[in-house]
């Protein structure tokens, strides 16, 4: 399977109707090739001044999708519509894109209390399956936001400070760490384990976890689910992080394939998901997480994180402290830049199936057990999310 994406400039929402039905309607071959038109959105073409323009995307069903095939889709689109139609992407999976009325009214639930997200599992199962994220809003009240700040910055002072005691070698914040405690790529951005601060452990088992394991177990089906705390942080001066999924598509499970039923219901369930959890309000200054919803359909859309940008797709995680974000392991997602002069940390909370184990993160040496001086055995496969 392979998709294309074509960009028509297009003045109203009236004239993306008007497109949208030209071209489905007589742009169904090109020669013996089947194409299917299966989503479409719009977004500003920076290349033209800003330029409204209606994406629209097809599949070809065909694997081996050639240039030639390619002009003749743009051509063949260019008549239909009688304006110049454009390339924008080809991609080997469907390529999401934003809902024309933008992802709120699907992502956040409209119910005026939040709370009734944990009574509603079916719509919270619904909602990860076709976007892989979605937003709940005031999950954790004011004070217990307040309790865990003070006790995970201490925390973190204290992890820190062992590192300089034990490895004065390490320039923390440049220098790629993995330890067993604590994992960063550099960058101002860490992963700090949270496995023996019983305080903070229990504080998010009491209050969070137990609140919301119906949810998350009827999310991933099954009772037998275990969850890894941590807090991922960026300091000021973080630069925006790379597009990257938490986790990988596992070995055989189905993705999100065309069919003629409905394409939607061959994703293989979510064996992990994270719930995101700011101790501080998210801004623009501050920086938070930017995802692409839907992009946890396809192992195929690794490395297209990119088109998410161009074509406006993404989703902007400016939230307050103590609203949550849930997200399936697989969907892809950036750090932003932290512009600020405050140190941005979000609790993480990975459920996850209990066959599944997150070895990728950290290392296996701990801060007081690794020899000084042996940087490249303790800088493998760090990452850092926040």
């Amino acid at each position: 399977m392979q998709c294309i994406l074509l960009g028509i400039a297009s003045p109203s929402p009236d004239t993306d109707e008007t497109l949208w039905c030209l071209v489905t309607r007589q742009v169904t071959h090109i020669n013996d090739t089947i194409l299917t038109w299966v989503n479409s959105s719009t977004a500003s073409d920076e290349d033209q001044q800003g330029q409204r323009t209606l994406l629209l995307c097809a599949i070809i069903s065909d694997d081996d999708v050639t240039s030639s095939i390619t002009d003749d889709v743009v051509n063949a689109v260019s008549t239909a519509a009688e304006r110049n139609a454009e390339l924008w992407a080809t991609a080997p999976a469907i390529l999401p894109l934003r809902p024309v009325d933008g992802y709120d009214r699907y992502i956040k639930y409209h119910n005026s209390i939040s709370s009734d997200i944990l009574k509603e599992s079916s719509w919270a199962k619904q909602t990860m399956k076709e976007y892989g994220l979605f937003f709940h809003s005031a999950l954790v009240d004011k004070s217990t936001v307040d309790e865990l700040r003070e006790e995970i910055m201490s925390e973190i002072k204290l992890t820190e400070d062992l590192i300089r005691l034990h490895h004065p070698e390490i320039n923390i914040g440049t220098d790629f760490i993995s330890f067993k405690e604590i994992g960063s790529r550099g960058n101002e951005r860490f992963d700090l384990l949270l496995l023996e601060q019983t305080n903070i452990r229990e504080i998010i088992e009491k209050r969070v976890v137990q609140l919301i394991s119906p949810v998350v177990k009827s999310i991933l089906g099954s009772n037998e689910v275990d969850f890894d705390l941590s807090v991922v942080y960026s300091k000021p001066g973080a630069p925006d992080q790379g597009w990257h999924a938490d986790g990988d598509h596992q070995k055989g499970a189905e993705d999100v394939r065309w069919h003629i039923d409905g394409w939607k219901s061959h994703l293989a369930d979510a064996y992990a998901l994270c719930v995101f959890i700011p101790l501080i309000d998210l801004d623009d200054e501050t920086g938070y997480t930017q995802f692409w919803p839907a992009s946890h359909q396809s192992r195929g859309l690794a490395g297209f994180g990119p088109v998410a940008q161009i074509t406006e797709s993404t989703f902007n995680g400016v939230c307050n402290a103590g609203d949550a974000i849930w997200y399936d392991y697989r969907t892809m997602h950036r750090g932003m830049q932290n512009c600020s002069s405050k140190l941005r940390p979000v609790i993480q909370i990975l459920f996850r199936r209990r066959w599944y184990s997150e070895t990728r993160n950290y290392g296996t040496v701990g801060i007081a057990e690794a020899k000084r001086g042996t940087l490249s055995e303790c800088s493998q496969h760090a990452t850092g999310a926040a």
